[in-house]
This record gives structure tokens, C-alpha cells and sequence, in this order.
């Protein structure tokens, strides 16, 4: 079931898209009050305060809860509600606001980047880009598949280059690859291979073994931006679900990472003890 409130749209989320809180208290009463872009927040007008009641704002006969007025256009992360049945809904704002560009690139600005590239690929750059135009701007996974079908001769160059990028984000930032997307990719010319051409007549003239030079950018993905500037609800929901499973993928590489550090040293440690 999913419906319009105002500015605001509902729609049942899938339960593993959601980590669910403990309390079943702070489940059935969620504000609204979430983080925004500018440090504003979401205005309701049933009660002076914030939260409201989930059952009343996840009844089956739709109700104006919400003020479409005032809500503010830089608020970007859905509320998470729960109905007394168990069904998670998120709410969306649907308003199609555009935000200012400084504010697009200042956030994109504090995102962490990693660059990748590769010298001198024996392949011509205009037939190489037609490759690199493939993936960029996409979700890296979403790219690695791309490239996996593409029948193009260096489509699996492209793709060692950014799985090599993505593993350089692993070792420096802990990121994952469902947290980073593909800012950049892009190919240009290199120094070619000066060869001499042999014509008729006994004339020689000069031929080229195109060169080219990749380089692309992995950039952390700001989900809370992609999400308000989503132009539809299925787009919303479609990268809100994919934030879900990179917190998911986040936090099970980070306990990973843990536990290899507790085992190093034990080892460390019995190590020690025994050269004693």
C-alpha cells in the first residue's frame, strides 16, 4: 500500500532494506525532525512538537498530517516508519525542489575520492572512451556489471582499473564498493607509435599505432542527495535501498576488520609469551 500525504509520499520498504530499532517504543513514535542539507528540518502541524504518532500518520485513510508549505526543500533523508502490523514504510518528500548548485558541489566536495589510471593502453582513445562513457556517472557495482556483459575488446581493462580503485579505497578509507560510484572516467590521447608506411610507387609516408591514457575517480556516494534529487518515488526508493545495504556492507566489513586486529594480537601476544 502506498500513499500521498501533502508533499509527502509513502511506500512499503523491503524488511532487509531496513535496520530495524530495538525499542518497539521508538519504532511506533519516529520523528520526522531528520538531518537536512542546511541544518533545517521538517515542520508538522499536528502536534508543537516534531514527533508524531505512527498510527496515525500510517492509517489506511490518507489525512493531511503534514503541511506541504512548510516543509523545507533542503531536507533530503526519509523517516522510517512502522506500522502496529510490522509493515516499514519510508517517507519521501516529492516535492521537486532544486537545489541551489553551490550546495550540490559543496557537498559533493566533502565526499572522499580515489583516483585510478592506467598509461599508455595500445587502444585508440575515441574507441576507448566509448567504453569509459559506459560507466560513468553509475554506481561502481552497478558499472562492474555493465562492463562484465559489454563486448567491447577493452571493457575488461576498464574493469580491472576500477576494481584495482576500489580496493585502494578498501585499504585507505575501509570503504566499500557499494558505497563509492564512478565520478570520472575518461580516456585521452597518448604518444603514438611512429611507424613508416610503404606506398606505391616507390613513396613511404608515416603511420601512427594510436596510444591512449585512462583515468577515472571513485567517489563516496552521498545517498541523502541522491535520494532528494531523485525525480521520481521509484528512484527514491531504488537508492534508498541501496544506502541500506551499503550501511550493511559498511558495518560488516568494519567488524571484519576487528576481528582481524583482535586475532593479531593473540598472535602477537602467544607469540611473546612463548619466546619468553
Amino acid at each position: 500500500m502506498a500513499w500521498t500525504t501533502g508533499v509527502f509520499r509513502c511506500l512499503p520498504v523491503p524488511s532487509l532494506a531496513l535496520s530495524l530499532a530495538t525499542s518497539a517504543r521508538s519504532r511506533l513514535a519516529t520523528s520526522l525532525s531528520t538531518s537536512a542539507l542546511v541544518g533545517k528540518q521538517w515542520n508538522v502541524t499536528t502536534t508543537a512538537a516534531t514527533t508524531i504518532s505512527s498510527s496515525r500518520l500510517l492509517s489506511t485513510t490518507p489525512s493531511s498530517n503534514v503541511n506541504s508549505s512548510t516543509v523545507n526543500a533542503n531536507t533530503v533523508q526519509p523517516a522510517l516508519l512502522q506500522a502496529a502490523d510490522g509493515r516499514q514504510f519510508a517517507v519521501f518528500d516529492t516535492s521537486r525542489r532544486k537545489l541551489k548548485p553551490h550546495i550540490v558541489a559543496r557537498r559533493l566536495n566533502r565526499m572522499r575520492i580515489f583516483e585510478g589510471a592506467e598509461k599508455s593502453i595500445r587502444h585508440s582513445p575515441w574507441r576507448l572512451n566509448l567504453v569509459c562513457q559506459l560507466v560513468a556517472g553509475l554506481p561502481l557495482q552497478q558499472a562492474l556489471t555493465q562492463l562484465e556483459f559489454c563486448k567491447k575488446s577493452k571493457a575488461p581493462l576498464v574493469q580491472k582499473v576500477l576494481q584495482r580503485t576500489a580496493n585502494l579505497a578498501d585499504i585507505r578509507a575501509g570503504l566499500q564498493p557499494s558505497q563509492l560510484e564512478v565520478a570520472e572516467c575518461f580516456a585521452t590521447r597518448a604518444t603514438p607509435l611512429k611507424r613508416m608506411k610503404t606506398m606505391g610507387r616507390g613513396r613511404t609516408g608515416r603511420m601512427e599505432h594510436k596510444h591512449s591514457h585512462m583515468r577515472l575517480v571513485l567517489r563516496e556516494i552521498d545517498f541523502k542527495l541522491r535520494i532528494y534529487q531523485a525525480p521520481s518515488v521509484n528512484q527514491k526508493k531504488r537508492w534508498f535501498v541501496m544506502q541500506q545495504e551499503a550501511e550493511r556492507d559498511a558495518a560488516r566489513a568494519a567488524a571484519e576488520r576487528e576481528e582481524i586486529q583482535r586475532l593479531e594480537k593473540q598472535t602477537a601476544a602467544a607469540a611473546a609469551a612463548a619466546a619468553k
